[in-house]
């Protein structure tokens, strides 16, 4: 006889069964649909390899069984159907035909043994086997199971219908449809039973031993493997508990946490009891980022303080507060091991080495570095992240880098924290109050991973270029260290060690070939560059180097030696003037001393008068606060224009002119009050002041002189522009420290605490 023949993949059919079958090969659901339209009779055969595509025929088990369609459905989105085939009878295929629908010639088998006297005895039996079974089917099955048995005399239908439930392998229900003595059949069954039983029996010896010699952790490892054993034995390890059982492994040979290893468990137990692909990977990706964090690792600090003071000089030149500072934690950490990391936050205009100091310092320290720059991070969940709910959600980056450094105690740095803004989303800067408190980092909390993290032992450290624009609520968590702007000698210093090293070595350059002169360059410095660092003198060095290059291809010289003379011939035209002290002393022009952004600079002032009706002019691009200070300071001497000496001038009848040379530059703060009044006085009683005196410090009506900032960077632009006698707020005096003793040694200081002080001694009154 010739049938249509449906290949299965791992799938048996017993007589007198049902089973549902999906079916998405088309030469499959070709021989279903023949089937359907002709008597719904079909054969159902496995496969001896579920993995082959097409299998011959000496692939597949010659033992199967003819079956009745009883559900056929087509499913919408694709080409597969949902059949359910009831088992006929046991038949023997002889061969199937490849051409057109697959179908193949059968004979079917006929059974013996089934007026057997043991066979009752054994049926009593398999009603015991099927109690046992039940017991490991769902509810809706083992009612099933229960209610095809009652009314089935037939001793060859019980065992049919109880390899089916069997959990055996393949190969094994296989061998039980091709038995067709009954007898043999049940035999099978039962010895199967019995094997079963005697496992049991020895596991639960085991299962004591376990109980009493072992860990709670050593026994759920060893179940655990035990269960992925015989599931292997019985080839129903599936892929999903293949992965679960490594991450398991890689909780068992971690130290982790007790909190995290519960909520690790927690979690692979959804995987387990879960068939959704898409929350299980949602799952596994969650229980990942927990594995992956770093819980205990870490590195072992440099202690030799010697060791990191070298590291430090030799990639930064100066910066002595910030090294003291290095030297300092060292020490406390040396004493006890579990102080509390610092937050460290530099302050310093762009280009003075902040960035690659923190580098440094994690160098010097032997610990891992990993940055985070929060420049434009508006967003809260940039630092905390998104809960899980969310699609596509993750962990925050301070998480992120935690899991990049790999270690717990990492040199973490939090890059341009002025640069943070807030909107609709959150406000990042309070987000990262708890982050930088150490009194509560130690429990960190990321919506992502809901589980506490401790950041109690990671170093913090913070850059900003302007202290005024960092939060208010994170002033109070920072330890400020301020680098000042570099000065011309310090610019001159890192140029010969760092860049000019650095950058001949990048460009194979030797030492021999091209050769810097200081005077070169100091001209460099003074007449192409205005900055605070060293960016744009590093790129004018480069610049000269490939320009020497190309001589040198082409012939024209073989060394050089950059001197004064021959900057303008590399770098063209000059870009920058210092202003420098009048060659002559005029009335009314007083030196002021301005701090800018690229250090400092002589801030000369001029005041004329003339006849008019009692107005004021005031040019030279100033801002409010420098309008408000000229306006004090001209009120101030117009109430004491007879104690300085200022006669026969009636102020409703003249005008006067104040002017700061420079108009393209704005010119704001609080400190050119006593240069203002000094040059007023001046032009009014044409008495001219000595052009090698400058002079800084804000003015109240009533003459007192304030305390103002920028003091060394003030001291050494007026000391390069030629002066050599400098008044400045008694207050001050305690910042003089921090001016190289090269420039302080030559120049004469005035500490004055009322403008009167100043006038005495400029015009020489007793």
């Amino acid at each position: 006889m010739n049938k249509p023949i449906l290949l299965t993949r791992g799938i048996i059919v017993f007589p007198t069964t049902t089973v549902d079958v999906e079916v998405g090969r088309e030469r499959s659901v070709a021989s279903i649909e023949a089937a359907w339209k002709d008597d719904k009779k079909l054969l159902v055969v496995s496969q001896i390899d579920p993995q082959l595509e097409n299998p011959k025929f000496e692939e597949v088990f010659h033992i199967g069984t003819l079956c009745e369609i009883t559900n056929y459905e087509k499913t919408p989105d694709d080409n597969s159907l949902k059949i359910t085939v009831k088992g006929l009878k046991r038949v023997s295929v002889k061969d199937f035909s490849t051409s057109g629908v697959l179908t193949a010639e059968y004979e079917t088998l006929k059974e013996t043994g089934i007026a057997n006297k043991e066979n009752g005895e054994k049926i009593r039996l398999l009603y015991s086997l099927i109690e046992r079974t039940s017991t490991n089917l769902s509810a809706k099955e083992a009612k099933t199971l229960k209610s095809l048995l009652l009314g089935t005399p037939s001793p060859s239908k019980i065992a049919d219908k109880v390899a089916a439930v069997l959990p055996v392998d393949l190969s094994t229900k296989q061998n039980i449809l091709a038995e067709t003595n009954v007898t043999k059949r049940i035999d099978d069954i039962l010895r199967l039973s019995t094997s079963d039983n005697d496992k049991a029996e020895i596991d639960r010896e085991i299962s004591k031993k376990v109980n009493e010699t072992l860990s709670k952790q050593q026994k759920e490892f060893y179940l655990r493997e035990k269960m992925r054993a015989v599931k292997e034995e019985l080839g129903i390890l599936n892929p999903k508990e293949s992965e679960t059982n490594n991450l398991r492994k890689r909780l068992d040979e971690g130290m982790y946490p007790e909190h995290i290893r519960k909520r690790v468990i927690a979690e692979l137990a959804k995987i387990d009891g879960s068939n959704n692909p898409q929350e299980n990977s949602i799952i596994r990706t969650y229980v990942e980022w927990l594995l992956d964090l770093p819980w205990w690792q870490t590195t072992k600090d440099n202690a030799h303080i010697q060791d990191v003071e070298a590291t430090l000089n030799k990639t930064h030149y100066g910066l002595d507060k910030v090294k003291e500072r290095i030297v300092e934690y060292l020490a406390v950490k040396s004493r006890s091991p579990n102080s509390k990391a610092p937050i460290i936050c530099l302050v310093g205009p762009p280009g003075v080495g902040k960035s690659t100091l923190a580098r440094s310092i994690a160098e010097a320290l032997g610990k891992k570095f990993v940055k985070m720059s929060l420049g434009g991070v508006r967003d809260e969940a940039e630092i905390r992240g998104h809960r899980k709910t969310y699609i596509g959600s993750m962990p925050g980056r301070i998480i992120k880098a935690m899991k990049q450094a790999e270690v717990i105690n990492p040199l973490f740095l939090l890059d341009e924290l002025d640069k943070m803004t807030s909107d609709m989303r959150g406000d990042p800067a309070s987000a990262l109050l708890e982050v930088l408190d150490p009194e509560q980092n130690n429990k960190f909390s990321d919506n992502y991973i809901e589980e506490n993290y401790d950041l109690s032992k990671v170093m913090f450290v913070a850059t900003a270029n302007y202290l005024e624009q960092i939060p208010e609520p994170l002033h109070d968590r920072l330890e400020i260290i301020e680098l000042t702007s570099y000065t011309e000698r310090e610019k001159l210093e890192i140029a010969k060690k760092y860049l000019i090293t650095k950058i001949c070595t990048e460009a194979a350059i030797s030492s021999e070939e091209l050769k810097f002169e200081d005077e070169g360059i100091l001209k460099i410095i003074r007449n192409y560059t205005r900055e605070a660092g060293v960016r744009e003198l590093e790129r004018l060095i480069q610049k000269i180097a490939r320009k020497f290059i190309v001589r040198q291809q082409h012939g024209e010289i073989k060394t050089q030696i950059i001197t004064v003379d021959n900057v303008h011939e590399y770098l063209k035209k000059e870009i920058y003037d210092f202003n420098v002290k009048e060659s002559s002393n005029i009335s009314g022009v007083v030196n002021g001393m301005a701090y800018t952004n690229a250090g400092g600079d002589l801030l000369p002032i001029e005041v004329t008068w003339f006849k008019g009706k009692g107005n004021i002019a005031i040019t030279g691009n100033l801002k409010e606060t420098m309008k408000e200070s000229a306006g004090v300071a001209l009120g101030y001497v117009k109430a004491n224009a007879e104690k300085y000496g200022i006669k026969n001038i009636d102020f409703n009848k003249i005008d006067i002119h104040i002017h700061v040379p420079s108009g393209g530059i704005p010119k704001d703060g609080p400190s050119a009050g006593v240069t203002l009044t000094t040059a007023i006085i001046s032009a009014l009683s044409n008495r001219p002041v000595p052009n090698t005196i400058a002079m800084t410090g804000e003015i109240t009506l009533r003459g007192r002189v304030l305390i103002i900032g920028g003091v060394k960077e003030k001291v050494i632009s007026a000391f390069r522009g030629g002066v050599n006698e400098i008044f400045i707020p008694k207050k001050d005096e305690r910042y003089l420290e921090d001016v190289p003793k090269e420039v302080s040694d030559q120049i004469k200081f005035h500490f004055v605490e009322h403008y009167a002080d100043i006038y005495q001694r400029i015009f020489k009154v007793n």
